[in-house]
């Protein structure tokens, strides 16, 4: 009871002031009560949900609890301070000690509904405590500053080179047991410490005749990181299948794990995946960050009208809309973005994923388990029947997905899911090449994105130049086009020499109207549609690609290297 009365001043406070509307506090606290509300509290929930910042949710509280609010940016703690509270204390419940003038300790604390801590100090510290409100991020990084550097996960404790580590018994034991030293464990957590740092997607461990190479995948372009001797490869594997629950013993047949960690305030789930090649397994880890989760619809790169036509797209009540690219363009995200924005609490959202990369809220997600025969197919039948409004298919991989999900969006549900195909119209063809017959396809499908991510210019390192008719004629331009300024970047130690810093999406919608629906139903063929579409104001994503270039967002020869297979 005391727990709901704390929550409704909060949601109080932050309505009063504007932060949030009535409905936005009742979508939250709806959510903490189906995840258990003793799971977070209810700040948490909406900030999770995009509905108020930490620092809103944070001078709410002041104000509930009478409390300054102090910034811990800047703030140098002595470390007879910190000796006052140790380090499990400060990371169990979120404190930092900030100073002491005599017998008074300064305490930051991001949760003052825990107030036995303040107790728990003062006993251990012999000093009265004087309690102050810091954001939970302030606390966090200064833990992480101040204490000991650690990656924290369930069974595993990942720390920098210079510090020790500590490692529970019995993973010492499995250790040991599978040949692993320490200095294997510190290699390995390094190596997920500097990938995600450096804002790695993908981590490949390769076993050469001579040497262990370690390659990086950063803004979708592959470079070696670091070589190290091959006697290390066995271990470095092991270390692996430990941290992500494989069995360490198999090493004939390729295996999948999961991994998750903490670093500094970012949650990284890590999807492993061994190979047996014939120089010994390979492995590859894949880092899903999970505030992309959060990514919202503006944020993907959308020209302004394509924009307002997606979010159209997204807003119909039934019908079917597809993403379409090669993997690693960006689909799933896109998706997510779209779940994101037409989510609420008056819809019943389920989504049919292999695997679930991102638990979203408000929403039920579904994974595929062929073990178990929960196909795509036979989940969305099971689907049907849980009174959906919204069905997303992670993708649409067979005939039988195909069409349960055109009958599903005949039948008055919004269907969203992916398709690999290189662009919009051939998505079409597609589908009736997967036995999708023209009369349900013509009516179920609202739209289709195709889209790409390139590599926007590093903004440390960029530099504008006068493009070269050359280079003007490469990307379809006028190479007698005069008064043109282009950009590019030179190379920096941020960008790791590379000019390009972070990822763009450019794309290309088509819409089906009238027309295109009896095309569709006259089995026309790609060239055909495309045409047709065009006609209406298509336009497809080089010409998206190369309002970016002339705004300066990316270079002619990103634009080039990402729609070559486009033309």
């Amino acid at each position: 009871m005391f727990s709901r009365e704390l929550n409704a001043k909060l949601g109080e406070i932050l309505v009063e002031k504007g932060i949030i509307s009535r409905e936005q506090l009742n979508m939250a606290l709806k959510e903490q009560k189906y995840r258990g509300i003793d799971q977070k509290k209810i700040g948490a929930y909406l900030v999770d949900l995009g509905f108020a910042t930490e620092d809103d949710v944070t001078q709410a509280l002041a104000v509930q609890f009478n409390m300054p609010i102090l910034r811990l940016e800047g703030v140098k703690i002595k470390p007879e301070v910190l000796d006052l509270v140790s380090d499990i204390m400060a990371k169990k419940f979120m404190i930092m000690p900030v100073f002491r003038i005599d017998q008074e300790l300064t305490l930051a604390i991001s949760d003052p509904t825990d107030i036995h801590i303040l107790d728990i100090i003062s006993s251990e510290s012999g000093c009265r405590v004087i309690p102050v409100i810091a954001p939970y991020s302030d606390i966090s990084k200064s833990i992480d500053k101040y204490y000991l550097k650690k990656i924290e996960s369930p069974g595993m404790d990942v720390v920098r080179e210079t510090e020790q580590t500590e490692i529970s018994r019995a993973e010492i034991e499995e250790l040991k047991r599978a040949g692993v030293d320490l200095p294997i464990v510190k290699t390995v957590d390094r190596l997920l410490i500097e990938a995600v740092e450096d804002g790695v997607s993908d981590i490949h461990i390769e076993p050469r005749e001579k040497e262990l190479v370690v390659r990086f995948r950063s803004d979708g372009i592959m470079h070696e990181f670091s070589t190290y001797p091959i006697a290390m490869h066995p271990a470095v594997i092991s270390r692996i299948k430990i941290l992500s629950s494989m069995d360490i013993s198999e090493r004939q047949k390729p295996q999948d794990g999961r991994i998750q960690i903490r670093i500094d305030e970012k949650e990284i789930d890590i999807r492993v995946s061994t190979l047996p090649t014939h120089l010994g397994e390979k492995a590859v880890m894949r880092l899903l960050n999970r505030a992309s989760v959060r990514v919202k619809i503006e944020h993907l790169g959308f020209s302004e009208k394509n924009l307002s036509v997606f979010e159209n797209m997204i807003r119909e009540p039934y019908g079917i809309v597809l993403v379409t690219g090669p993997t690693g363009s960006g689909k799933t995200t896109t998706l997510y973005a779209a779940l994101n924005a037409v989510s609420s609490v008056e819809r019943n959202i389920i989504t049919v994923e292999d695997p679930v990369e991102y638990q979203l809220p408000l929403i039920n997600q579904v994974q595929v388990n062929l073990k178990k025969d929960l196909t795509f197919a036979n989940a969305l039948r099971s689907i049907l029947r849980q009174d959906p409004d919204i069905i997303m298919i992670g993708e649409i991989r067979d005939p039988e997905t195909a069409s349960i999900a055109a009958e599903s969006a005949l039948t008055g549900h919004l269907v969203f899911s992916t398709l690999h195909t290189n662009d919009a119209p051939s998505s079409i063809t597609r589908l009736i090449d997967m036995g999708v017959e023209p009369f349900l396809l013509a009516p179920s499908v609202i739209g289709i994105i195709a889209q790409r991510l390139l590599r926007t210019i590093c903004a440390n390192c960029r530099e504008e130049y006068v493009p070269s008719g050359n280079e003007l004629s490469a990307i379809g331009l006028n190479p007698s086009m005069e008064g043109l300024v282009f950009s590019r970047g030179t190379g920096c130690e941020k960008c790791k020499g590379s000019g390009y810093k972070g990822r763009t999406g450019i794309h290309e919608i088509l819409m089906v109207d009238h027309d295109i629906r009896e095309l569709i139903t006259n089995r026309a063929s790609v060239g055909v549609i495309r045409d047709e579409a065009a006609k209406k104001g298509f336009r497809d994503m080089r010409f998206d690609g190369i309002r970016k270039v002339i705004s300066g967002v990316t270079t002619i020869e990103e634009l080039l290297r990402v729609t070559r297979n486009n033309r």
